[in-house]
Formats: structure tokens, C-alpha cells, sequence
């Protein structure tokens, strides 16, 4: 039983390959060390008791075995070896480092593998594999890439094909091995790569047999096949391979995917097969670790200015949130929250969320459908459909969907505003049921020129509708007093908009991933035209008609323009040194129209007190670069983008700036266990197009928001220091921010009760938390993983109505998620929340708490997947509470939502399985953001 363990866990480590490079850990089972990437540390079948240390000294010129010297080489090298230990059992060379220091990689392995019959090629950047020189085969003396699994000698037909599991879905890094069909003698062996494909490129005329060797599964042999004779190349059809019942519990186990995998910027939310991918997108991420959801549906990563972005493609700001809660959980197969970006990324944000769709598929035609639903005193439902079609160097996908509901948003709001008379208030409530009609279609052409070189166009386009009553009810009386009057505005507004991108890439990879670079240009129009109207009549506190007011409404259009050209460059030096670099310059040109209309002289006129036309022109021109070092237990980033402003007002006023956004990161490996990071950025965040320009937008009759020229740019200085002990995460994050921007009262006429607001900059503010993050397994079919900071403090200052004022608080938050897997087929998710009381800027919001769970059930061997699931189960709905104190002004509003759901969603895939690949940058993500 302990040799069949050992065999398991050592085919085991060679087909989660792609894995362990990623995620940089070491797994032990009993006594045995499997060791996992870095790119300091080696990967094979061999499982081996020693450690693997950096050789300082001369080693004698010796016969040692190969293994070992092996073993130096990936320390020396930093790269990973594969091969099967049979081949290279027993094998001894000579060998003495100092005779090959400054030689290559590949001079080495030459001089070492040549005499014993073995031969080599390189798989990718990081590994080589190695196996025995097939019989009548001379050695070139030259390593061969992945492409290339013989010797030049044999230049001949080519034998193609492809290994799936149970559930179609690619075998990775799985032995194929190429026999004569007559006495079953071995010619050559290959390894599967993440499509599952495999190749022997140089095949002599004869008639052969495929044997496929996988852990877990039972072993398959083809039918004998002729290759050369006038026969074309040979493309086997798929191979599907089946489960062997002996070993089913073993391999499932071993390649699981953690849910959250820890990175030294980041973490990775695998939510691919999670029961919480249920409903829409915010659900998901509502579960993520770190991840905060405001009751107006703003995301935050530990609460730091986030980018969002899905497939590394910037969405506009304003049609976030409805994107987010169309689109369905379903389509999400991971989520990167980068936590401490670098220089690449734009200067705007302190943290990055990049949601992964599901969307790449292999060789042919592929498919999926999805539908989903969600009920709470309102529905919404959604119907998504996807495609790709792969044919030799072109892949084309698309994407399109239609989603229809209703989103409800209500605010409860009571003021004080008169200083003569204190006791006075005003309510403000009111509530917006939308209806809400959205079409999305995507589509993504990639050719392959060659090898190295791949163009690509991508474009996105949305259409949506969002109409109903927005309806006020504004009372006004003294506390403990009898009501003086009630004014009932029987709101609608009726908004479309547009928003569309469109983006040609380039990208060229050259000496074996030495170099990158990617160019890439990118136009994005948008458009949205919204309409309000507001009559309302005046009672008295007996319900009885006073007046009616005149009829006002607002027509709000606003027409945006953006164009980037974005060059990114990368190279590896020796010594792993590594330089990225690149230039962007973005170009937005933007145009608002604000016409109010009233019916005071009985006829319907414009008020051009409250109108406006304006355009604006903005140019961002910016440089950025990176370098790394990475050290056998120690890495060094440093960073600094530079980037040129500048903004026109019609004209009439212009303003010109240049900043510079240094970042730097340090991270020290103790051992495998245990390691520490500190880093530190500087970001910027613009105010929003619409916001610099002097606009007048009636919210309702007693509160106006109006546009800010004067408003200044946000600057935070984040400062974390990073500890991971085993599983455990820890982070220490201190924000200090000049010129926090925020929405705040600006002006109050007591006359008439009407508030101004504006957007405007606080003097300072800063945020300083420990954050936690720790994942444990219970048993075979219980997991959880724990996430939140214990321990917070935040504080804000500046003027606001002319007084200074200051706010700080304390705060804690935790998430805790339960995964159990009931049967192979059944999952079921519950997850339990807890926030306090809590400040940003200068509100205070109160705190929550609930559970939401989730079932997920696999059908037809994993092509479908069934998933029912509740928010907000055990506690009441969660509503948000929002207080300010500005002196002249007191203010409270609780914001309800529809939040108590019942969510059903069904996916159905079609075809072959997925594979992961590159998506593309597009580069407006800054811009995009600010619509």
C-alpha cells in the first residue's frame, strides 16, 4: 500500500505541473517532500528527502548521480525538471561546477545527458523535460522546444492528438508514449500541454499504437495506425480516458484546487465550481475575501480605491453596477484581487479586482448556455449564450446576453438644517423602482502570425434602458410636533444609454520569453440620455390639497469619446534581473447637456439658470518602469510611472500637471513556511468627467447637486507590510490620503429648505487595518476559509459648509465560509458575515451581519451545473444606515434594498472543454472608470 501512496503522489505531481508553478508552495505526504515551483526549485517524479539549498561550495569532479546534480542545477538555474524516474534511475555523471560556470542551460545539459542516451526539451520558460534518445536517433546536440519532442534525425510525419477526463476537460502534463505496433517496443514519449495536446513531430513510415498513462485513470492503447506511404499526417481523434475506480478517491484529492490561492500581491478566488457562483456577479464577489460591498453597490478590496475590471478590460464606472448584476455568477471561473498593484497598472487605484470569465475553449466548436434568476419582493432573470470556434492559428468567441428586472432602491432620510429654528426637520424619502432592460454582446478574434507574434481585435458593446416612478415624500414639521405639510412629488425618469469598445492588439514574444511586447490602441464611445420629470402637489398635515406646484423636468445627455495608444515592453536579463516598461496616452474628449424646463409662466420654457452646455478636454500622457531582481530567497520590485496632464474647460480655463507615482516592493523567503513583504505605492484619483464641469441636477425639489471645477485630484500613500506563516495571511495596510473626495452639502437656503451638494476635497484622511486571511480543510468534505480585520482605524478631516470638522473610529469586520461537499455531485456553501459600526470620509455607517448559503449540483458528468441559493437568511434584511453632523446641518439616512433573494441559476456547456488563455489589455481602464 505504501509504494501504491508513493506512485500516486509522484504522477500525481507531474500532472498538477502548471499548478505547483503557480502557486509557489511545498506539499509533504508522511515522510515523503514532493517540492513545488518557484523558479528556484525543481519538479519531477522523483520524490526525494533532501532540501534543496543553493551550492556554495566546489563540488569534486566525481561520479555523482544525476538526480543530484540535477537538483543543484534548478537552484542554480531556477528552473523545473521533468522525467520519469526509471529513465534516469542509477544514472552517474561527472560533475564540477565551477567547469560550467557562465556556460547555458543548455551547453550544460548537452555535455551531461549526450553520453547516457537521454535527450532533453524545453517544455517552457521554466521547464525542461528529459527523456530517453529513441533507438536509431542521433543526438543534435541542441535542446528542442516543446513543439519539437525528438531529434532533428527524425524529420518525418507528424502524429497529432488529444487527452480528456471523465468530464472532457484536458489532461495536462500526461505521458503519451508512441509504440511499434508489432512488439509494442517504446519509440519516444511526450507530455500533454494545458489544451491536453500532444505531438510527436518527427514520426519515421511504419504502423504505430498511442499508450496514455494517467493517475487515476485506467490505461489506454489505440488501435494500431500507419503513419508515411502516402498516409497523411496522422490527427488522432481525442482520447477520452475513464476513471479507475482503485485510485478515483486518491487523484481527487490531490488536484483540488484551493478555493483561495495566496500570492505575495495577491489573492486568487477560484469561484469556477463554487456553490456561491449563483445569481449575478456581486453575489460572487459579496464572497470574496477582503471584498466590500457598499449598499449602493460600490466595491472596495480592503478598503482601498479598487479598479475593476473583467478579463483585464476596463468597464465604464456608470454602467458598473448594472453590469455586475447582470451578468451571471455562472460565467466567472476566477477573480484576482491584487492587493498591492504595481507601476503597470494605472496610478488611479490602490487596488486592483480582475473578475476571469469563462469563455476560452479548445480546437472546434464550443458552447454554453446559462440562465439565471433571482426573486425577492422584485425579479430579474437573464438569458446568456456563448460560442467559440478554434481552427489552427484563428479563435473567434462571442458573447451575448439579455437581461430583464426590476431593482428596487429606497432612502428614509430626516434633516435638520435651520440654526433659528433647531428643532425644525425635513424628510427626504424616496423611493426608485427601475425596470431594467439590458442587451450585451462581445466578441474576441485572436490570429496566430506565427509562433511568437498574435493580433487581435476585441469589441464590446452594451445597450441598456432603465425607466419607472421616482417618487418623493418630503415632510416638514418640529420633532415631537404635529406635521406642518407634506409635498408628494410623483417622480419618473426614463435613462439609455450606450457604451461601446473597440480595440486592435499586438503582441510578439521572442527569444524563448526574453522579450515581450504588446501594442495596443483603443477607442471607446459612450453615450447616455436621461429624462426626469417631477409634479408634485402640497398638502397639509389633514391630507387636504394646498397647491399644486408647476410641472419641472430635466434632460441630462452626455456624450464621451476616449482614445488610447499603449505600448508595453518587458525583458528578462541574466542573473534574473527583469525590466517591464511602457508609454500610454489617452485622449478623452467629453461633452454635457443639462436643460431644465419648467411650466412657472404656463408654458413649458427653459430655465437657463439651471442649464448648462459644456465641453471638456482632457490628455494623459504617461511613462512607466519596473525593476525586478530576484534572489534565491529574496525580491526586489521597484517602480515609478510618471504621467502629464492636461484639462480644458471650453476653452475659458486650463490647467496642466505632472505627477510621479513611485512604488516599491521587498519580499524575504525564511523557508517554505515562511515569508515577508513590504511595499509601498502612491496613487491618484481623478474626479469623474461629469464632475469637474458646473452642472445643476435636480435630485428632487429640496436637493440640488451641482459639478465642481474646482475640485482637485485625490492623492493616497498605501504603506503594507505582508506576513505568510503555512496558510496563514497577514497584512498590515496604512492609507494616508490628501484631499479625500467626497459628496457633502455646499450651501443651504433656508428660505426655501433647498440643500446644494458638490463633490469636494478634505483636508486629510487615513485608514490604517490588519488584515487576516486563513484557509483550513477539516476533514475530507469540510473546508473553510477565514478572512477579515480584526482590528481597524480610520479618520477623516476638512471643511465642510465653512467649519472645520473632524471624524475617527474603530472598526472590525470577519468572514467565515463553509464549504462542505455533501456527495461528488453536491456542494453546499454557507457563509456568515459580521461588520461594525464604521466611518468613511465624514459619515458614519452602522454595522451588519447575516448568512447566505448556497447548493451547487453537478449533472451529466460536470457538462451542467444546478445551483440554488438565499441571501440574508437568518437575520433581517440588512439595511444600511448613513449619519452626518456638518453643525447647521444633521442629517440620517437608512437605505433599504431588495436584498432578501432566492437565486436559481443553470449553465449547460457544450463541446470540448476550456483551456485558459492571455486576455487581451485594452488600456482605458483609468478612463473608464471616470465615466
Amino acid at each position: 500500500m505504501s509504494n501504491l501512496k508513493t506512485g500516486i503522489i509522484t504522477l500525481t505531481c507531474v500532472m498538477m505541473l502548471h499548478q505547483f508553478a503557480i502557486a509557489g508552495e511545498s506539499h509533504t505526504s508522511g515522510k515523503e517532500i514532493i517540492t513545488k515551483s518557484t523558479p528556484k526549485q525543481t519538479i519531477t517524479k522523483k520524490i526525494s528527502k533532501q532540501k534543496i539549498t543553493k551550492t556554495t561550495k566546489q563540488v569534486p569532479a566525481e561520479k555523482q548521480l544525476l538526480t543530484k546534480v540535477l537538483t543543484e542545477l534548478t537552484a542554480q538555474y531556477k528552473i523545473n525538471f521533468l522525467y520519469e524516474e526509471v529513465n534516469l534511475k542509477q544514472k552517474m555523471v561527472t560533475y564540477k561546477a565551477a567547469d560550467y560556470k557562465g556556460k547555458s542551460i543548455s551547453e550544460v545539459l548537452n555535455s551531461l545527458l549526450l553520453p547516457l542516451n537521454l535527450s532533453w526539451y524545453k517544455v517552457d520558460a521554466r521547464n525542461y523535460s528529459i527523456f530517453i534518445t529513441p533507438k536509431k536517433a542521433e543526438a543534435s546536440g541542441k535542446g528542442k522546444e516543446m513543439k519539437t519532442n525528438l531529434p532533428d534525425s527524425l524529420k518525418l510525419e507528424k502524429v497529432t492528438g488529444s487527452v480528456l477526463d471523465e468530464q472532457s476537460k484536458p489532461l495536462e502534463y500526461t505521458t503519451v508514449t508512441l509504440l511499434v505496433a508489432i512488439d509494442s517496443s517504446v519509440v519516444s514519449n511526450a507530455l500533454t500541454d494545458l489544451a491536453g495536446v500532444f505531438t510527436f513531430p518527427t514520426v519515421k513510415t511504419g504502423t504505430y499504437k498511442i499508450k496514455v498513462s494517467s493517475m487515476g485513470h485506467l490505461a489506454f492503447i489505440s488501435k494500431a495506425f500507419k503513419v508515411g506511404g502516402g498516409e497523411p499526417a496522422v490527427a488522432m481523434a481525442p482520447i477520452a480516458m475513464k476513471v479507475s475506480d482503485k485510485t478515483l478517491k486518491e487523484v481527487r484529492v490531490t488536484a483540488s484546487k484551493p478555493i483561495v490561492e495566496t500570492k505575495s500581491d495577491r489573492f486568487i478566488f477560484n469561484v469556477e465550481n463554487s456553490a456561491m457562483a449563483v445569481g449575478n456577479s456581486l453575489q460572487v464577489l459579496k464572497s470574496a475575501p477582503f471584498v466590500r460591498v457598499s449598499a449602493d453597490n460600490v466595491l472596495s478590496l480592503q478598503g482601498k480605491k479598487t479598479m475593476v475590471l473583467i478579463d483585464n478590460k476596463p468597464i465604464p464606472e456608470a454602467a458598473l453596477e448594472n453590469i455586475l448584476l447582470t451578468m451571471p455568477a455562472g460565467n466567472i471561473l476566477k477573480v484576482e484581487l491584487i492587493t498591492q498593484p504595481s507601476a503597470r497598472y494605472d496610478a488611479s487605484y490602490g487596488a486592483v479586482i480582475n473578475i476571469i470569465t469563462k469563455k476560452t475553449q479548445v480546437e472546434g466548436i464550443t458552447g454554453n448556455l446559462r440562465l439565471d434568476g433571482s426573486s425577492g419582493n422584485y425579479a430579474t432573470g437573464s438569458v446568456n449564450a456563448g460560442g467559440t470556434y478554434k481552427n489552427k492559428n484563428l479563435t473567434i468567441s462571442a458573447n451575448a446576453g439579455v437581461n430583464k428586472g426590476d431593482n428596487y432602491y429606497r432612502i428614509e432620510s430626516e434633516r435638520f438644517q435651520d440654526p433659528s429654528d433647531p428643532s425644525y426637520f425635513l424628510t427626504n424619502n424616496w423611493t426608485r423602482l427601475s425596470h431594467n432592460l439590458m442587451y450585451t454582446f462581445q466578441t474576441n478574434m485572436e490570429l496566430q502570425l506565427d509562433k511568437n507574434q498574435t493580433v487581435g481585435l476585441f469589441v464590446d458593446i452594451s445597450d441598456v434602458e432603465f425607466k419607472g416612478p421616482w417618487t418623493t415624500n418630503n415632510s416638514f414639521g418640529r420633532k415631537n410636533g404635529k406635521l406642518d405639510s407634506v409635498l408628494f412629488t410623483d417622480g419618473a425618469f426614463n435613462q439609455k444609454g450606450k457604451s461601446q469598445t473597440y480595440n486592435l492588439n499586438y503582441r510578439l514574444l521572442s527569444d524563448s520569453g526574453k522579450n515581450e511586447l504588446t501594442v495596443l490602441g483603443t477607442y471607446t464611445p459612450w453615450q447616455r440620455n436621461l429624462l426626469q420629470s417631477f409634479p408634485s402637489t402640497l398638502y397639509d398635515a389633514e391630507g387636504a390639497v394646498i397647491k399644486n406646484l408647476p410641472l419641472y423636468q430635466t434632460r441630462n445627455k452626455g456624450n464621451i469619446n476616449i482614445y488610447i495608444a499603449q505600448l508595453d515592453y518587458s525583458h528578462q536579463f541574466k542573473k534574473e534581473w527583469s525590466l517591464e516598461t511602457g508609454l500610454k496616452h489617452q485622449q478623452t474628449n467629453s461633452k454635457t447637456l443639462v436643460v431644465y424646463e419648467d411650466y412657472k409662466t404656463g408654458e413649458l420654457e427653459i430655465d437657463p439658470s439651471f442649464s448648462n452646455d459644456n465641453n471638456l478636454k482632457e490628455s494623459i500622457s504617461g511613462m512607466y518602469g519596473i525593476l525586478t531582481k530576484d534572489w534565491e530567497n529574496d525580491k526586489l520590485q521597484m517602480g515609478l510611472r510618471a504621467e502629464i496632464s492636461s484639462v480644458n474647460f471650453d476653452g475659458k480655463s486650463k490647467q496642466d500637471k505632472a505627477n510621479f507615482f513611485p512604488t516599491l516592493l521587498y519580499q524575504h523567503n525564511v523557508n517554505k513556511d515562511l515569508n515577508f513583504s513590504g511595499s509601498y505605492k502612491k496613487i491618484i484619483y481623478r474626479p469623474r468627467y461629469t464632475e469637474m464641469v458646473p452642472y445643476t441636477v435636480f435630485l428632487n425639489r429640496y436637493n440640488i447637486e451641482q459639478g465642481n471645477p474646482e475640485l482637485k485630484p485625490q492623492f493616497d500613500h498605501v504603506y503594507t507590510f505582508t506576513a505568510n506563516i503555512k496558510k496563514l495571511n497577514l497584512s498590515i495596510s496604512y492609507t494616508n490620503t490628501k484631499g479625500m473626495i467626497g459628496l457633502f452639502p455646499s450651501k443651504q437656503d433656508y428660505r426655501t429648505k433647498v440643500t446644494y451638494f458638490k463633490r469636494q476635497n478634505l483636508e486629510k484622511a487615513s485608514n490604517i487595518a490588519l488584515n487576516v486571511f486563513f484557509p483550513f480543510r477539516i476533514n475530507e468534505w469540510w473546508e473553510t476559509m477565514n478572512s477579515g480585520s480584526p482590528i481597524g482605524h480610520n479618520s477623516a478631516e476638512g471643511m465642510v459648509l465653512e467649519k472645520n470638522h473632524k471624524l475617527a473610529a474603530f472598526y472590525s469586520d470577519f468572514r467565515t465560509a463553509h464549504i462542505f461537499k455533501i456527495t461528488k455531485d453536491l456542494k453546499l456553501q454557507v457563509d456568515a458575515y459580521y461588520w461594525t459600526k464604521y466611518t468613511q470620509d465624514l459619515g458614519s455607517y452602522q454595522g451588519n451581519k447575516n448568512i447566505d448559503a448556497s447548493l451547487m449540483l453537478s449533472l451529466w458528468q460536470g457538462a451542467g451545473q444546478f445551483r440554488l441559493g438565499g441571501t440574508e437568511l437568518v437575520f433581517k434584511r440588512n439595511d444600511y444606515l448613513l449619519e452626518r453632523d456638518y453643525g447647521t446641518f444633521r442629517s440620517a439616512e437608512r437605505i433599504h434594498t431588495d436584498s432578501r433573494r432566492l437565486l436559481v441559476g443553470f449553465t449547460y456547456n457544450f463541446g470540448k472543454s476550456r483551456i485558459k488563455k492571455p486576455a487581451s489589455k485594452l488600456g482605458n481602464s483609468d478612463a473608464m472608470k471616470r465615466l
